[in-house]
C-alpha cells in the first residue's frame, strides 16, 4: 500500500446492489428448504441443497457492512462509532419482526417446531404445533434456543442463524473498542490495526472448527444429520460464534480492502483490477469449497465465506473507486431491491408457510414439475406475506429507532 494521494471517494450512502444480493441469498435458502422437504429425491438428484449455501452470504455481508464504519473512522482518526446507536439499530432491525412472526406462527397458526425439526420425516408437519413449555418459549423468544440441545432446531426452523447473527453483533463493538484502543496506545500503522480485526475472528473460527472432529469422536456420532442438526452438543457447538466467526471475518477483510481503495492507498493499477482478480479467484475457491463439502470437512463454510467475500467485491469494488458497477445497478433495480427489503421476513416466513400449504394439501409431489410448482407457490406467497410484516412492523420500528439514533449522535 502506498500513502494516500488524494482525498478519499465518499460512498457513505447506501451501497447499491447489496440489498438485491441479500434478497437473492434469501431466495436460495427458501428454495433449498422447499425442494428438500417436499421433493427430497428430486432435490437430491438436482443438488438444490447447493443454493442453500447462500446463507453464508448473509454472514459475510454482515461482516462487510458492520465493520465498514469502524475501518473508516479508525483510518480517518475519528471517534469510535456509537455503540448505543449500533445496539439500537441491530435490535430494531431483527427482533421486532422476528417476535411478531414467531408469535403469529406459534399461537395463531400453531406451525412452529416443538421437537427438533431436522429429525422429522420429510413431506410432513410432524413435530410442529404450539410451544407451551415456558422454558422452551423463553428460549425461542430470546433467540437462545440454539444454545440448548433440548431446544435446538425448535421454533421457527431458520431462526438459529439469527442467534449467530446476534453473537456477531455483540462481538463487533468489542472488536472495535480493542482496535481503537490499540490504535491510540501503540505505534502500529492504522492499516495494520484494522486488519487485526478480521484476522482475530478468522483465527477464532479456525481454532474453534479444529475441535469439531474431537467432539464428534467423544460423543460417538456418525450420522451427518445428527452431527449438524441433532439435539446434541456437537450440533450446538457447530452453530456457535466460536466455530463461525470466520464467516463474518472474511466480509470484514473485504471492508478493509475497499476502504483502502477508497483512500487511494493501493496502487492504481491493482485497484482497477480488484474486481477482475476477485472474479477469477472465485473459481479455484469454489472448487476447494466443493471438495471440502464432499469430504464433510468443517472448514467447508470457511471456503464458502471467502467465496462470498469475493462476490461482494465483484459487486461493489468499482463503487469505492467512484466508478459505476453494472452488476450493482442491476441488483439495485426495483424487483431485486424489493426482495432484499423484505428478505428478513421472507427468511422467517417461508418455512412455516411451506408447512401450512402442505397441511392444506397444496404441495405437489416429488417430481421436477412438482418441485418447480412448489417453489413458485411458496416464494409467491412468502413475498406477499413478508411485504405485510415488513411495512407493518419492520419499517415503522426502524424509522422510530432512527429518530433516537439521530438524537444520540
Amino acid at each position: 500500500m502506498n500513502a494516500p494521494t488524494s482525498a478519499p471517494v465518499r460512498t457513505r450512502a447506501r451501497i447499491i446492489g447489496l440489498d438485491g444480493a441479500r434478497g437473492l441469498s434469501c431466495l436460495g435458502v427458501a428454495v433449498m428448504h422447499v425442494t428438500g422437504h417436499y421433493s427430497p429425491q428430486t432435490a437430491y438428484h438436482w443438488k438444490t441443497n447447493l443454493v442453500g449455501l447462500s446463507l453464508i452470504f448473509f454472514y459475510a455481508l454482515s461482516g462487510f457492512l458492520l465493520f465498514l464504519p469502524y475501518v473508516r473512522n479508525l483510518i480517518e482518526q475519528r471517534d469510535l462509532p456509537s455503540t448505543a446507536n449500533f445496539a439500537v439499530h441491530r435490535i430494531a432491525r431483527i427482533l421486532p419482526g422476528y417476535l411478531v412472526i414467531f408469535l403469529l406462527c406459534n399461537y395463531l397458526l400453531q406451525i412452529v417446531y416443538i421437537q427438533n425439526a431436522s429429525l422429522q420425516p420429510t413431506r410432513t408437519e410432524d413435530g410442529t404445533g404450539m410451544i407451551t413449555d415456558p422454558w422452551q418459549l423463553i428460549a425461542n423468544l430470546t433467540l437462545t434456543q440454539s444454545y440448548i440441545p433440548k431446544y435446538f432446531q425448535t421454533g421457527l426452523n431458520p431462526s438459529w442463524s439469527l442467534t449467530l447473527e446476534y453473537a456477531f453483533y455483540l462481538s463487533i463493538p468489542l472488536v472495535g473498542m480493542l482496535l481503537f484502543a490499540l490504535g491510540r496506545r501503540s505505534n502500529l500503522r492504522p492499516w495494520l490495526v484494522v486488519s487485526l480485526g478480521p484476522a482475530l475472528l478468522i483465527a477464532l473460527g479456525f481454532i474453534g472448527r479444529a475441535f469439531v472432529p474431537w467432539m464428534i469422536s467423544a460423543l460417538h456420532l456418525t450420522d451427518p444429520t445428527q452431527i449438524n442438526w441433532g439435539a446434541n452438543w456437537v450440533a450446538v457447538y457447530t452453530k456457535t460464534f466460536l466455530t463461525n466467526s470466520d464467516t463474518f471475518a472474511f466480509g470484514m477483510a473485504a471492508a478493509v480492502l475497499v476502504v483502502a481503495m477508497e483512500h487511494n492507498v493501493i496502487r492504481e493499477k491493482l485497484s482497477r483490477r480488484v474486481r477482475l482478480y476477485s472474479f477469477l479467484a472465485m473459481f479455484p475457491v469454489g472448487v476447494v469449497m466443493l471438495g471440502l463439502i464432499a469430504l464433510a470437512n468443517p472448514y467447508a463454510t470457511s471456503a464458502l465465506a471467502v467465496l462470498c467475500a469475493l462476490g461482494i467485491l465483484v459487486i461493489v469494488a468499482p463503487l469505492f473507486r467512484g466508478e459505476r458497477s453494472g452488476l450493482a445497478e442491476l441488483l439495485d433495480t426495483a424487483p431485486f431491491r424489493f426482495v432484499g427489503k423484505v428478505s428478513l421476513s421472507a427468511y422467517l416466513w417461508h418455512f412455516p408457510l411451506m408447512l401450512l400449504m402442505g397441511r392444506w394439501g397444496l404441495m405437489a409431489g416429488d417430481t421436477v414439475p412438482g418441485m418447480l410448482r412448489n417453489v413458485a407457490l411458496v416464494l409467491a406467497v412468502t413475498l406477499v406475506v413478508s411485504a405485510v410484516t415488513y411495512y407493518a412492523v419492520e419499517e415503522p420500528v426502524m424509522k422510530f429507532a432512527k429518530r433516537y439514533r439521530t438524537r444520540w449522535s
